[in-house]
């Protein structure tokens, strides 16, 4: 997937403590039954997969300094690392107060932006059906995925990634909010359209059509719930 790759494998091995944790049975984990954990993404983009798949750099106190979701191309995944490593030296700074870190964290991710955001563009394209998700999402609620209307734009994932972490900063894994961080695209998809014929997945269709139905009642509830503040709004006023 993403690690056999060299020079990320002298970098991990130099500066980083390398595990893992299967999350299979997380909240906020994607469905996609019928794939083995051997088979290998081909062709993929940065952040495909973001909700199966998450790379979490901690600091000792089990601070979370960075969080790469899905599927990274080596020479990106190098310059994320490389700036989780600069996070954790202003997370060790006594000399700094808790705003200025958490002022500097902000400008960090911006910088990084600026610096590598055109670069990493091309490695950094939305999977058709993901994008085609958050189009239609977005006509109906409020997303951070798009900027404008006419036309609306999606953000690419690298610009998504580092925005979605400057409004989380050094916060300790255990709080770190996992099912917003990784909620773009569909929750549940098969690509094996074509490739693998006859594979069953009808559980994952169910859970996926349960998890839309719920989506859709929380909706109802909220738009409820602002009518009838509304309503009372317009009786005080009305008084």
């Amino acid at each position: 997937m993403t690690l056999p790759n060299e020079d990320v494998m002298d970098l991990l091995a130099d500066r980083f403590v390398v595990g893992f944790r299967d999350i299979e049975k997380d909240g906020h984990v994607g469905l996609s039954h019928g794939y083995r954990p051997d088979q290998c993404a081909v062709g993929t983009t940065n952040g495909a997969g973001g909700r199966n798949v998450q790379m979490v750099v901690l600091d000792a106190d089990g601070t979370v300094l960075h969080v790469l979701p899905g599927f990274w191309h080596p020479q990106d995944l190098i310059n994320e690392l490389q700036l989780a490593l600069d996070v954790q030296k202003l997370h060790a700074d006594a000399a700094m107060t808790a705003t200025q870190k958490r002022d500097l964290f902000a400008a960090l991710h911006r910088v990084f932006l600026r610096r590598y955001l055109d670069d990493s563009l091309p490695r950094s394209r939305w999977q058709d059906f993901d994008r085609q998700a958050e189009f239609e999402r977005a006509r109906s609620e409020s997303r951070d995925t798009v900027v404008g209307t006419s036309p609306m734009q999606i953000k690419p994932i690298v610009q998504l990634v580092h925005e979605r972490m400057q409004a989380q900063p050094f916060s300790q894994f255990a709080a770190f909010d996992m099912e917003r961080f990784v909620d773009y695209g569909r929750a549940f998809y098969d690509n094996n359209a074509g490739v693998d014929k006859g594979r069953d997945f009808q559980r994952a269709a169910k859970a996926n059509a349960e998890r839309e139905r719920q989506r859709q009642r929380e909706h109802a509830a909220a738009a409820k719930a602002a009518a009838k503040a509304a309503k009372a709004a317009a009786k005080v006023t009305k008084a």
